[in-house]
């Protein structure tokens, strides 16, 4: 005992090392010398907090005694652990020396991330890590690693590794959900979780990488630990298998013979494996380095005493080449390789000084500090601050007297038909089950009704009648009557929205809320439709699409913040935990909501209700609510009688079960729901007694999940397959899944390419008609899936979904392959992701075939539409490549040139090629196994992938299709083989998706950043920055470059990146000429009160400010419009004194030499028929675009220009400073007082009006 290591858990919080060292010595009656304590560091557990110490016993003897006799009174030994009674402790301490589970060795006073440390086989979880010998005072992890990167907490994690005896049969996939679910347990699914590394040590490394491919399979929602890890030292993991022939002598017999056998060099599963994880890793962007072994290791035999040892001959366990994933002698990625010249057992032995620790500490400090993740992290965070902008506090509310589109156009605009299909589809309420809701006083339901304010939560099981309930309150009259005020004063809005995770995005979104809240209250009280109004120009003709996230934020806040019109507003939510976004931003939401101080004219209630999720725990304990199984008991046993009676059971029979069924249920209305089925079907195929049918009902599982799997096991193990099928694509289905495209994805879900599945499709029967069909695909299911998917009639038709929430959660859950397909689901990477990415290009390959036709032509129009849609974006095909690690590339590589012409036919895109298909929707994996195959792939092809990327209308996220764009780049592709690229580029950042959109709009933040990223990115590859783009300046073309016409930030990099400051455009004009121009015709300063013109006025004003302090200056421009842009700017509140000093010698050269200027017609002045327009700068329009292509790549240079000198600045305090943040405490420029108390603002047709007698006045 006096060389090993213990673990000490439960000391309280606020204990240092002195504490913890006189509380164990008082506990176990030693001296405080007998003890030494190496760390001490919180707890990972966020639910209990506490410390967990490592220490060494000095008195080794004295201590054994103590722990061991069990003469202490105080200590108990439980199994391998101790639990240590002490004084003024309300917990036990706990003592052991396994250290299975999470065990952290430091708290960092700044915790930036964290390393976890996992072990190999048959290996202590912290022995594994220490140097061999005498001394077991030192380890790399606790000792060295705080003190080289102090920032991060090392953490080690324990798993049973028992090799000789062992009595357990857990597989590596049992491994890792262990892995999983510790992480789970213990924070790595909060928000606030911080960035992981891992070190993994041989079997350490298989479990990591099962761990990392079965987070994948998780849909994106729930996938935050996978998000939070960013790479991994791996030291000599047997990724293609290991000598294990003395291995397999150890465990003959054994029930963890499995576990070995996998680990082998003919292993299918490892192979399989690793293809998942390379391309699941690859897509994460996540930081791999692999360590080997250059030493070969001593095996395992059986000494002449009968035990196994380390003393047989030496061998090489774990190759290079399979240590390294086969990287091992490539020329290229030699990098992420490195040797350590030890045995397998002594690779992760540092030493104290040991050369190879401040190795694996760079390669630490690369993966968490060399990937650039500030960027997304901040625009998520941007994210986040716009949508918790519901309840910002303003000075004043705005205008409403601007007049926008009619109420019937807004009404219509924001109706969406799938808004109420959920609540439709909830059963209603069972006779007079939850009566007891407005009856019983416990519930503190009708007494928050009448006087309550704020939140009402209800939380409850899965399965326990939330959502039936939800729909009963907000249907019952009841509610309306509790609600009202008998005097008539007050009469309350209803409205409720019902999140639902297996509908589209509309039904599980805060965008689908707020439209379809906003759309209830206006037609409830019309006269609220004005604040919606002001947000829309009078002329637009309002489209759905138009309402936009931002745009339905400012609308709600309008509505709840105005005190014009009384508001008493009561709001029903339902499955809170089904909204498909952050919960602490929809936490937040309704917390602020319900913060609105009630008034005699405005009142706001939340009732909504949950499943208990810990998170929802924290942040409503405090409120008012109840849980729903507390309630339903009477509710349970009236549904289950009523169930036998549907059944046409005699209700004799059951009669004395009915107590044991409620008994069981713990108020689950679903697990009744099977239960009654499942006696149901036992009593007709077999005639049972009472007894058999107790023994029957004892046998059926209590949780739902383990019901589900039941299920399962029943079905016979030719039909699993089909199973596997219909449930991942129930659930992997972003929209409507009819029956037709349901039972087609299952059909040709085996099918490898386009051929095989033409063949599947023509085994389709009995589908004459939509009925026919929808029957069809209910009688399969239930054949196939037991009763957990259902065709359920809507409003457009019949569609697929699983039965309820938890039966996706089922199917979703790592196990859930496993136990469908056994040993089959090793080997099986496909998922319904691919079973639907195949079914639809099928639907267009079959769409002219004379005998299959008739499949596409069943599905309705709004399916067409959605499975081209799909296909454009590359839905499902991108979501295959995330969940699997593997590309669809063979049966991509079998569709034809007709089938792509069928899906863009109608698109501007027009793509012909899979190489195409897969720039388009960012299809990476395609890309990188592409690759693998023909390594110069890129470098020999003609087709411009660039501009398919830029012009995709694929909605990746941003930094996903910057990561496709430097794919091509990095493998051979260059600018110059596709150069429309930067052209579309720049015109995608300043006019999105529009045809003829101004360049100085406000355009979607993240559009602009999206598309300024990649024109860093093509600079960065040699493109060259002075290309000219298109543009329409007062019906005149006009070639200008990003300079002239880009946002700040494009223009910052340009600069950054060496180009011109001065460089002119086609009409002479620098770009401050160009600037000066725009300022100079806009609107006057009273309008400025619109947001939109104070964002376009800051980002002026920051261009101004950049291109002076470069350099910049006015050339073909008069002096009056650059003193009215610093005129503009001062009203605004920016100050000019600096633009003024440093332009000062310009501006008198000027006036000095051009005294006659302000008298000449100029081209930034007026256009050839002398008719005065407005100065809007537009892009030209693709077929405009097309007819330049020949001048579309003539720089700057080429263009007519004068000889004028550029003043320069010789002292640095002249500079003006160029600030890329707003003024403090603004989110816009401080305007005047006067601008934003404005009582009103005219209507946008009046101000054109003025706006041209404001320039005639000015040219004049």
């Amino acid at each position: 005992m006096d060389r090993t290591v213990f673990r000490l858990r439960q000391l309280p919080l606020d204990f240092d090392r002195l504490d913890a060292v006189e509380i164990l010595c008082t506990a176990l009656g030693v001296e405080t010398s007998a003890i030494r304590i190496f760390s001490l560091a919180r707890s990972v557990d966020p639910w209990l907090p506490s410390k967990v110490a490592t220490l060494m016993f000095n008195d080794a003897v004295g201590v054994q005694s103590v722990l061991e006799d069990g003469k202490n009174p105080n200590v108990t030994k439980r199994g391998d652990e101790w639990c240590i009674a002490a004084d003024n402790l309300r917990d036990d301490l706990v003592l052991d020396a396994h250290f299975r589970g999470l065990t952290p060795l430091y708290d960092p006073d700044v915790h930036d991330a964290d390393c976890i440390a996992i072990s190999g086989l048959a290996s202590h979880p912290f022995g594994s890590w220490q140097p061999k010998g005498r001394s077991k005072s030192f380890m790399w992890i606790r000792d060295a690693l705080p003190q080289s990167l102090r920032n991060i907490r090392p953490i080690l994690y324990g798993y049973d590794t028992t090799f000789v005896e062992s009595l357990s049969f857990q597989t590596i996939f049992d491994l890792a959900l262990g892995l999983i679910n510790q992480l789970k347990a213990n924070g790595w699914t909060l928000p606030t979780c911080k960035p992981v590394v891992f070190l993994a040590h041989s079997l350490g490394g298989i479990v990591l990488k099962q761990a990392f491919v079965s987070l994948a399979n998780k849909l994106e929602r729930d996938d935050p630990i996978r998000q939070a890890i960013r790479g991994a030292v791996f030291f000599g993991v047997p990724n293609l298998g290991m000598e294990q022939s003395h291995l397999m002598a150890v465990v003959e017999g054994q029930a963890n013979m499995q576990l070995v056998e996998d680990l082998s060099i003919q292993s299918d599963y490892l192979q399989h494996l690793d293809q998942q994880f390379s391309g699941i890793s690859y897509l994460q962007d996540a930081l791999l380095y692999w360590c080997y072994e250059t030493k070969k290791s001593p095996t395992v035999i059986l000494d002449s005493s009968g035990k196994w040892s380390r003393t047989g001959p030496s061998e090489i366990l774990v190759t290079p080449d399979s240590a390294t994933r086969g990287l091992y002698g490539a020329t290229t990625r030699s990098d992420s390789i490195y040797p350590i010249n030890e045995d397998h057992s002594n690779m992760v032995k540092f030493p104290e000084n040991d050369p190879n620790y401040s190795v694996v500490v760079q390669k630490l400090a690369q993966i968490l500090f060399s990937r650039d993740s500030s960027s997304s992290e901040a625009s998520e965070t941007e994210t986040l601050v716009l949508e918790s902008s519901i309840i910002q506090k303003v000075t004043r509310p705005e205008s409403t007297s601007v007049r926008g589109p009619s109420y019937d156009a807004i009404l219509s605009s924001l109706y969406v038909p799938e808004g109420d299909r959920r609540v439709e589809e909830i059963e209603d309420k069972f006779e007079d089950t939850f009566d007891w809701i407005y009856d019983q006083p416990d519930s503190g339901f009708s007494e928050w009704l009448q006087n309550g304010d704020g939140l009402f939560w209800i939380n409850g099981k899965p399965g326990s009648g939330k959502s039936t309930l939800m729909k009963f309150i907000c249907r019952d009259r009841r509610t309306t009557d509790l609600l009202s005020d008998w005097r008539g004063e007050s009469s309350y809005i209803s409205v409720s929205f019902f999140f639902h995770y297996r509908g589209t995005s509309v039904q599980k979104s805060f965008e689908g809320l707020l439209r379809n809240v906003l759309h209830q209250i206006i037609s409830k009280n019309r006269r609220l439709v004005k604040f919606l109004q002001s947000l829309f120009d009078p002329q637009d003709s309002l489209h759905p699409k138009m309402w936009t996230l931002q745009v339905l934020q400012k609308g709600f806040y309008n509505i709840i913040r105005q005190e014009e019109v009384p508001l008493h507003l009561c709001l029903f939510l339902d499955a809170l935990d089904e909204y498909d976004g952050r919960l602490e931003f929809i936490c937040r939401f309704l917390l602020e909501l319900g913060e609105i101080a009630p008034t005699r004219t405005k009142r706001i209630k939340i009732c909504f209700s949950s499943r208990p999720w810990q998170f929802f725990i924290n942040t409503f304990q405090d409120i008012a609510g109840f849980q729903i199984q507390d309630f339903t008991q009477e509710d349970i046993r009236d549904y289950c009688l009523g169930s036998i009676r549907e059944e046409s059971l005699s209700s004799v029979i059951l009669e004395d079960l009915v107590p044991d069924i409620v008994a069981r249920s713990r108020g689950v209305f679903l697990w009744v729901k099977f239960v009654v089925k499942d006696l149901a079907q036992a009593t007709r195929s077999t005639a049972l007694d009472k007894g058999d049918l107790e023994r029957l009902l004892e046998s059926f599982p209590v949780e739902l999940n383990a019901y589900y799997a039941e299920i399962i096991e029943r079905i016979p193990r030719p039909y699993r397959w089909k199973a596997y099928a219909m449930l991942e694509v129930a659930v992997r289905s972003k929209d409507s899944l009819e029956p037709i495209t349901f039972l087609c994805a299952v059909q040709c879900s085996d099918c490898k390419n386009i051929e095989e599945g033409r063949d599947a499709f023509s085994r389709i029967y009995g589908v004459n008609d939509d009925v026919a069909v929808a029957a069809h695909a209910m009688k399969e299911s239930r054949k196939y899936c037991g009763g957990l998917i259902e065709v359920v009639k809507g409003i457009n038709g019949s569609y697929v979904q699983v039965l309820h929430q938890t039966v996706e959660d089922f199917v979703t859950d790592p196990k859930f392959k496993q136990r469908v397909l056994g040993n089959l689901a090793r080997i099986t990477i496909e998922n319904g992701n691919n079973f639907l990415a195949k079914c639809y290009f099928l639907m267009f390959e079959t769409k002219d075939d004379p005998f299959l036709k008739h499949i596409h032509g069943m599905t309705v129009p709004a399916t067409r539409m959605q499975l081209k849609q799909a296909l454009i974006n590359g839905t499902y095909a991108r979501a295959a490549e995330h969940v699997s690690g593997r590309s669809m590339k063979v049966f991509l590589d079998s569709v034809s040139q007709t089938v792509y012409r069928k899906i863009y036919f109608e698109s501007d895109l027009k793509i012909e090629t899979t190489l195409e298909y897969a720039a388009s929707t960012g299809l990476r994996l395609y890309f990188f196994e592409s690759l693998l195959e023909n390594p110069d792939l890129l470098r020999n092809t003609k087709h411009q992938l660039l501009s398919c990327v830029i012009r995709s209308t694929a909605d990746p996220k941003d930094e996903e299709v910057k990561q496709t764009v430097k794919l091509l780049l990095d493998h051979g592709f260059t600018p110059l083989k596709d150069p429309m690229a930067f052209g579309l580029c720049a015109m995608k950042m300043l006019r999105g998706d529009g045809l003829y959109r101004a360049v100085d709009d406000d355009l979607n933040p993240l559009l602009r950043s999206r598309h300024i990223d990649l024109v860093e990115l093509l600079l960065d590859y040699g493109q060259e920055p002075y290309i000219s783009i298109p543009t329409i300046y007062r019906k005149q073309s006009v070639k200008s470059t990003l300079l002239h016409i880009g946002p700040f930030r494009a223009v910052k990099l340009l600069l950054d990146k060496g180009a011109f400051v001065n460089s002119l455009d086609s009409l002479g004009m620098t770009p401050l000429d160009h600037f000066c121009a725009r300022n100079s015709l806009r609107a006057p300063n009273w309008f400025l009160a619109y947001d939109h013109y104070k964002r376009q006025h800051w980002e002026l004003y920051k261009l101004t400010c950049l291109l002076t302090s470069r350099g910049g200056t006015i050339k073909n421009t008069s002096i009056e419009s650059w003193e009215e842009l610093l005129d503009g700017f001062m009203d605004a509140g920016f100050p000019t004194e600096d633009l003024r000093r440093s332009m000062a010698p310009t501006v008198r050269q000027l006036s000095e030499s051009s005294s006659r200027r302000s008298f000449q017609r100029s081209p930034i002045q007026d256009n050839e028929n002398g008719k005065t327009h407005r100065g809007t700068l537009s892009l030209q329009s693709p077929v405009q675009y097309q007819a330049q292509e020949n001048n579309l790549h003539k720089t700057s240079s080429e263009q007519p220009s004068q000889n004028l000198s550029v003043p320069t600045l010789s002292v640095q305090e002249m500079q003006p400073r160029v600030s890329e943040q707003q003024p403090e405490r603004h989110s816009e420029p401080i305007f005047r007082e006067s601008l934003m108390q404005s009582p009103e603002i005219p209507p946008k047709r009046s101000l054109r009006l003025k706006i041209k007698k404001f320039i005639y006045r000015l040219l004049r």
